[in-house]
């Protein structure tokens, strides 16, 4: 990997995963493209998958595709962790976290920053999601493989998430892990749907007792670092801190920030049983930064 720039991505059906990567094709300087994809969704994703693959063949792009599946996250794990293990500190790494699962995020960015590499993301917002639904049938939460803290002995738990469209995803959170309180960062904003999928139906939690609501905006610069860090501190040595993203995607790298800064503090993962087939069309605005 000496002086390669590697791309990092999960595939997806939807518009975004190939218009997207058609953009950072255009204006990066790609060597090496690792690209995953989920067992359970491999039938939805082959076209896009054999399009990246023309593309990289086009460019002389060196691509490499690795199967991962949402059953089995500790093989998941270990299929990131060989791939990634290997990387050397002069190794310029993108990672591209559109339609990226927040647990293979969090996977991927640890594992990236054990090796000491650059390392930039990149966000694709959608043009539109579907109005009807995006996910549904939650599984059972759960905490994230060398993310999840360290557990404090006869203290309550605090648990922080950063709602989304999914309102059973959350209660599914609140139901498994039994928070003695509850912090619910709401994005802001009428983009997307936001106002009436993910706002008006948070309301629900405004009155029910140990629940905190609170404004956040993964769009602007920190994502929305420092007005989580402002409501979660008080809870960072009193509880068991554990931290959830449901919201825009890029709030998952704000997450990350503060279980770095804060060690102690734990990820977890909300998992979906199904997604729809028609998640997002189009393709919008382009976020990249460096971690």
């Amino acid at each position: 990997m000496m002086n390669s720039n590697l791309f990092i991505t999960v595939a997806s059906w939807e518009d975004r995963f190939l218009l997207g990567f058609k953009r950072i094709i255009k204006k990066s300087n790609l060597t090496d493209v690792q690209m995953y994809y989920f067992e359970e969704y491999a039938e939805r994703t082959v076209e896009h998958r054999e399009a990246v693959k023309e593309l990289c063949k086009k460019k002389n792009i060196h691509n490499t595709n690795y199967q991962i599946s949402f059953k089995n996250s500790a093989e998941s794990w270990k299929t990131i962790y060989n791939n990634i293990t290997g990387l050397t500190k002069v190794a310029n790494v993108t990672v591209d976290i559109t339609t990226m699962p927040r647990e293979i995020i969090w996977t991927i960015l640890s594992q990236i920053d054990t090796n000491y590499v650059k390392v930039s993301y990149v966000y694709h917002k959608p043009e539109r999601y579907d109005e009807e639904w995006l996910t549904r049938d939650p599984a059972k939460p759960r905490l994230v493989y060398k993310l999840a803290g360290m557990t404090k002995l006869g203290v309550p738990t605090c648990l922080l998430i950063l709602t989304g469209y999914d309102v059973d995803r959350v209660q599914q959170l609140i139901n498994f892990f039994e928070p003695s309180t509850t912090l619910l960062g709401v994005q802001k904003g009428k983009q997307l749907n936001n106002l009436k999928c993910n706002i008006e139906k948070s309301k629900k939690y405004e009155k029910e007792p140990g629940i905190v609501l609170f404004n956040v905006d993964a769009y602007c610069t920190d994502h929305g670092f420092a007005e989580i860090e402002k409501h979660i501190e008080p809870y960072i040595n009193t509880t068991n801190l554990v931290m959830s993203s449901l919201g825009p995607k890029l709030s998952a790298i704000a997450l990350y920030r503060l279980n770095r800064k804060y060690p102690d503090t734990a990820l977890a993962y909300a998992p979906s049983r199904e997604f729809n087939p028609e998640y997002s069309h189009g393709i919008g605005g382009t976020y990249i930064n460096s971690l």
